[in-house]
C-alpha cells in the first residue's frame, strides 16, 4: 500500500516509525515535509505510551531510551509542581503514576498518605512521590525534552527501503468524486498519488480540512486559546528538579520545562481578559526580566469527530488540540497510531474503507480526547476567582459534564477508578485524583472516614509501611550500583 504522510515533525515521524514496524516491508510510505516550514515550540513534555514505544511495547523493536535521551536534550519528568490554581499562593506535586491500590474499590493506601501525612505529602503514595521527596531523580515515568529534535530522531530511525521523504509544501489536494483523496500537487511540481493519507501538519490541517470532517470545540469550557513561549536560559547557580512547573497566572498559567541545557516557558492565557502585550509583562513582572516571545499561537481547544474519515487519518495537532497542561499530545498520537495500525487497519485496501471499523475508531479516539478534556478541566476546579478570568470560571461552573459529577462526588467520597476504567489510552481521571487533593476538593478527615468505614485503617498502615520500604531499599541498591 502507498501511505503518505503529509508534515514531518514529531506527529509525522512518528506515524512512519510506528506504522513501518508494526507492519514491516508491507507499505512504501512517503513522507512530505518542507523545509520552509518551522517547528514553533520551547519545549515539550510526554509519559506513559512514548516510553513504551521505545522500548518496543507495541511491537518488536526497542529503541534504548538513553539514545533518545541524548539526542533530544531530554530531563526526567516524575511529575508536575502546581503552583496557585486555588488561589492560595499554593503548590502541590503531581507525580505521573498511581497509589498501588489504585485498582481498589477503595484505594486505602491514597488514603492512609492523605490521613497520615496530609494534603502537602500526598504524593508519598506513589513509587515516584517517594523516589522525589528522596531527591532519587535517575528515571520518572515521563521526559522533558526539545520538540525540534524529536522528529529528527525518529526520522534517523525510520528512513529506509520503504519510508522516503520529500521536501515540498503542498500546493492543492486533489478529491475524487467519491471524497477521498486520490493526490497531492507539491510545489516541486511533484503529484503524489496515495492509497492512505495521513495528516501530520499540525494546526494548518491541510488534508482533513479537504474532507467533511467536523470540528468539535470545547472553547466554551477550556477557555484558554493564546499561547506565549519563550526561551529562558539557566541561572548560574540553577538547579535542575525533574519537574513540570504549571502556575496559575491572572488569565491562564505558565509552563516551565527544564531541558539539560535551558528552559522552555510560556505562557496559556485567554486573550478575552489580557492583551498579548499585558500578558507579556505579566510573564516579566513574575519571572523577574524581559522576555523575548518566539511568537503568538491562537488555538482553539478541541478536536475532529472524524479524526479517521474516508481515507485520511489526522494525528497529532491536526486531529486535536488541548492545551499543553499535561502534555497529552504525543500520548494520544501514540494511543491514536496504536488503535488505528492494531486493531483496525490491516495492510490492504479493504481496512481503510470500511464504514463500520472508522465509526468504531472514531468513537473510541473522541472518548480518549474526552476524557483528556476532562482531566484538563478539573485542573480549573479550584474556586479561584481574584481576577475577571478566575471569576468567569468560578461564577459560570465552566467544568466538563464528568467533572462536575467528579466535584459533587467529592462532597461525599473520595472517587475511586471503578467509575473511570476502560477508557483506551488514558492515564488522566486516576492521576487527576493528585489534583483533587491540592485543589482542596477531597481532604484527610473524608480519607480517615473511609478508611473506618471500611476497616481497612490497619491494612493500610501494615501494606504502606511494606511499599515505602520497598521503594526506599531499592533506591539504596540503585545508589550503591
Amino acid at each position: 500500500m502507498n501511505i503518505i504522510i503529509a508534515g514531518g515533525g514529531t506527529a509525522g515521524w512518528i506515524a512512519a516509525y510506528f506504522i513501518n514496524n508494526a507492519q514491516p516491508n508491507m507499505h512504501n510510505i512517503t513522507v512530505i515535509e518542507s523545509s520552509q516550514i518551522g517547528i514553533v515550540g520551547a519545549g515539550e513534555a510526554a509519559a506513559g505510551s512514548l516510553f513504551e514505544l521505545l522500548d518496543g511495547g507495541f511491537f518488536n523493536k526497542k529503541i534504548p531510551i538513553q539514545d533518545f535521551i541524548n539526542s533530544t536534550d531530554a530531563t526526567t519528568k516524575m511529575g508536575i509542581r502546581h503552583t496557585n490554581w486555588a488561589g492560595k499562593n499554593e503548590s502541590y506535586f503531581a507525580p505521573i503514576d498511581l497509589s498501588p491500590t489504585t485498582q481498589k474499590n477503595i484505594d486505602y493506601i491514597f488514603n492512609y498518605v492523605l490521613h497520615k501525612y496530609g494534603p502537602s505529602k500526598i504524593h508519598l503514595a506513589s513509587r515516584l512521590g517517594i523516589r522525589y521527596e528522596n531527591n532519587q531523580f535517575d528515571r520518572g515515568n515521563g521526559l522533558h525534552f526539545d520538540g525540534h529534535k524529536v522528529g529528527k530522531f525518529f526520522k534517523e530511525h525510520t528512513i529506509g527501503k520503504n519510508v522516503s521523504v520529500i521536501d515540498a509544501k503542498i500546493l492543492k489536494v486533489n478529491i475524487g468524486a467519491d471524497g477521498r483523496i486520490e493526490s497531492l500537487f507539491l510545489d516541486n511540481d511533484q503529484t503524489i498519488e496515495g492509497d492512505l493519507f495521513i495528516d501530520c501538519t499540525g494546526f494548518r490541517r491541510v488534508l482533513i480540512s479537504e474532507t467533511d470532517a467536523k470540528w468539535k470545540s470545547v472553547s466554551d469550557i477550556l477557555t484558554v486559546n493564546s499561547a506565549m513561549p519563550f526561551i529562558e536560559p539557566y541561572a548560574d547557580n540553577n538547579n535542575f528538579i525533574p519537574e513540570t512547573g504549571a502556575t496559575a497566572l491572572s488569565s491562564g498559567w505558565m509552563f516551565d520545562i527544564p531541558l539539560k541545557t535551558r528552559r522552555g516557558m510560556g505562557y496559556i492565557y485567554d486573550n478575552n481578559f489580557i492583551s498579548d502585550d499585558d500578558a507579556k509583562l505579566e510573564l516579566e513582572e513574575k519571572i523577574g526580566h524581559e522576555v523575548e516571545p518566539i511568537k503568538i499561537i491562537r488555538f482553539d481547544t478541541g478536536y475532529f469527530e472524524k479524526s479517521w474519515n474516508k481515507n485520511v487519518l489526522s494525528l497529532g495537532l491536526a486531529s486535536s488540540f488541548l492545551e499543553p497542561l499535561e502534555a497529552t499530545s504525543i500520548h494520544n498520537t501514540i494511543a491514536q497510531l496504536h488503535v488505528f495500525v492494531n486493531h483496525f487497519f490491516n495492510g490492504h485496501l479493504q481496512s481503510i474503507n470500511n464504514e463500520l471499523s472508522q465509526q468504531m475508531y472514531n468513537k473510541l479516539i473522541s472518548r480518549l480526547n474526552e476524557t483528556s478534556i476532562d482531566f484538563i478541566s478539573l485542573h480549573y476546579q479550584g474556586k479561584r476567582n481574584d481576577s475577571e478570568f478566575w471569576q468567569n470560571i468560578y461564577h459560570n461552573n465552566l467544568a466538563t459534564d464528568t467533572v462536575k459529577e467528579i466535584v459533587n462526588v467529592c462532597q461525599y467520597r473520595i472517587p475511586t477508578i471503578a467509575i473511570y476504567d476502560g477508557v483506551i489510552g488514558s492515564y488522566g481521571i486516576p492521576l487527576a485524583k493528585w489534583n483533587m487533593v491540592g485543589l482542596g476538593l477531597i481532604n484527610e478527615e473524608q480519607a480517615l472516614t473511609e478508611l473506618m468505614m471500611s476497616d481497612t485503617l490497619d491494612i493500610a498502615k501494615t501494606e504502606y509501611d511494606i511499599f515505602r520500604n520497598t521503594v526506599l531499599s531499592k533506591m539504596q541498591i540503585l545508589k550503591s550500583t
